[in-house]
């Protein structure tokens, strides 16, 4: 359609121009001419060379003519061309893929095809970790491996940053089959790039029409929805849309949009929980822990949103927030002045692996005055299950700082032991499931102990989480526990609680407890 329309332009342009050139030629020419007063054969003459001269220069003149309109009709299709191309891949991007698969939908018969959403889950991650070169070669790497899955018919785009979108004529469900256990292989695989080693995972979310819908964008959507649901799935990351499923991933994404506005809303709020000192119950320090004060469903613990904030890429901006915040709550705190506990914040897997983590922790210190020997970053062996040796790194860092480093929820994990000798921590920090056990099970006593024994081998102070019950308690201390935190003291408190609490606690320490 539009090379008919430039051909009639052209054709229009080109005779328009050559009328008139040609009728001024001939009128001026003749005028030119018939002063001359020349001889019958001259003027023959003169008219043979006028034509031929005219011809000659409007040849040129249509040359460069034509010439120029393809010059800028070409670069206007590039220019079409490059607006629907995504750069990076070359692929198709989201508005290209959108209008070539509603025409290609159209065409199917009974209207039946297959949307498939393709997701690499930890390219934050890899960005923050590697740079945004790794994501980049990730993203390319796995387009390459879809290209070589794709029918005459199929169309492939990529659809925002960490995401590529598939349309499929009719419902090739082993073709699909094909594609994950392709790619489920290829993720198994470290990625290398430079000096890094690195893994990539990813899920499909799949919606078909006219099952579930039968338009671009409404499919669209309920890919989305299966993909949130592929995300969660435990085993297989792999999900069909279903209408069931889509009501609860339809109240996440409420949680997900409400979540995004809560910095700017000032709806986080830090609490805090006390850390005591074995023997004595003298309080040590305190950790940070942040709270979301919704406006409708009242006060939500971090175990509901920590994880959406980390999918939606507010989990650095919400890290910066819980620390800035607690050192100001705790520098305000009107406590005597020989009262000084040092603060303990957590942080994820994700904040730990950005890049700008150590500038921004010192940061906060250099403009809150907050001393970096009171300050202690608690993390969990989770945390160095990618790069075990940046890891390393960033701890030898912390040090070098003044900041003092845990190793949180201690016992959870397969690998304890190998990392208490491997990791320059300072603190462990033993998880409630190895002290619930303790008054009844001999074995757990037994275990408690040597893993304080083994702790204070390598210098290590030795923290026990969730206490609730005084035989706990009597148990952790007669095994040579250094610290304790947990209900039987005291639940997170906010700054204005926290402050009645150590005054009392000050005048009657083993009362506190």
């Amino acid at each position: 359609m539009r090379s008919n329309l430039f051909s009639r332009k052209l054709a229009f342009i080109v005779t328009v121009t050559y009328f008139a050139a040609g009728f001024l030629w001939i009128t001026l020419s003749d005028l030119v001419v018939a002063t001359l007063h020349l001889p019958e054969t001259q003027r023959t003459l003169v008219e043979i060379l006028k034509g031929d001269l005219f011809i000659a220069l409007s040849s040129v003149a249509v040359y460069f003519l034509v010439h120029r309109l393809t010059r800028i009709s070409n670069e206007s299709s590039v220019q079409k061309h490059l607006a629907r191309e995504d750069p990076l891949t070359h692929l198709l991007n989201r508005s290209g893929w959108i209008e070539a698969s509603i025409a290609a939908l159209q065409q199917q018969v009974r209207g039946e095809a297959t949307i498939v959403l393709i997701d690499v889950s930890q390219l934050r991650y890899i960005n923050g970790a590697f740079g945004t070169a790794a994501g980049d070669f990730v993203l390319r790497y796995l387009a390459d491996h879809i290209r070589h899955h794709l029918g005459p018919h199929d169309i492939l785009g990529r659809d925002d940053a960490s995401r590529f979108v598939l349309f499929l004529p009719g419902n090739p469900g082993h073709a699909i089959e094909r594609l994950f256990e392709d790619l489920a292989q290829v993720s198994q695989h470290p990625v290398h790039l430079g000096l890094h080693r690195f893994r990539f995972s990813f899920a499909m979310g799949i919606s078909q029409s006219p099952r579930d819908a039968t338009s671009i964008a409404e499919l669209l959507t309920r890919a989305a929805i299966a993909l949130d649901q592929a995300k969660v799935s435990p085993d297989r990351h792999l999900a069909y849309y279903d209408q069931t499923d889509a009501k609860n991933t339809l109240a996440a994404l409420r949680l997900e949009t409400d979540l995004g506005l809560a910095l700017e809303r000032h709806e986080f709020i830090m609490h805090f929980q006390p850390i005591l000192s074995l023997p004595g119950l003298r309080i040590l320090s305190v950790e940070g822990l942040v709270r979301w004060q919704h406006p409708t469903l009242g006060l939500i613990p971090p175990d509901i949103f920590i994880q959406t904030a980390e999918r939606i890429g507010l989990i650095h901006e919400l890290g910066h927030f819980v620390l800035a915040e607690s050192i100001r709550n705790l520098m305000r705190l009107p406590i005597p002045g020989t009262v000084r506990p040092s603060l303990a914040i957590n942080l994820s897997a994700l904040q730990f692996a950005h890049r700008d983590l150590l500038q921004s922790i010192h940061d906060t210190l250099e403009e809150t005055g907050f001393p970096p020997e009171r300050l202690s970053i608690e993390i969990t062996e989770s945390t160095f299950m990618n790069d075990p040796e940046q890891g390393r790194k960033i701890l030898k860092r912390f040090r070098d700082m003044g900041i003092s480093t845990a190793l949180d929820d201690f016992g959870t994990g397969y690998s304890s032991l190998a990392y208490l000798q491997e990791l320059p921590v300072q603190t462990l920090k033993i998880d409630r499931s190895l002290i619930k056990p303790l008054p009844i099970q001999e074995p757990s006593r037994r275990i408690v102990r040597a893993l304080i024994d083994l702790a204070h081998s390598l210098e290590l102070r030795v923290i026990a989480e969730g206490i609730e019950r005084r035989e706990e308690l009597e148990h952790l201390e007669n095994a040579g526990c250094d610290a304790v935190q947990g209900f039987l003291f005291s639940r997170p408190l906010p700054a204005s609680s926290l402050s009645e609490w150590i005054l009392n606690q000050a005048g009657n320490p083993e009362g506190s407890a």
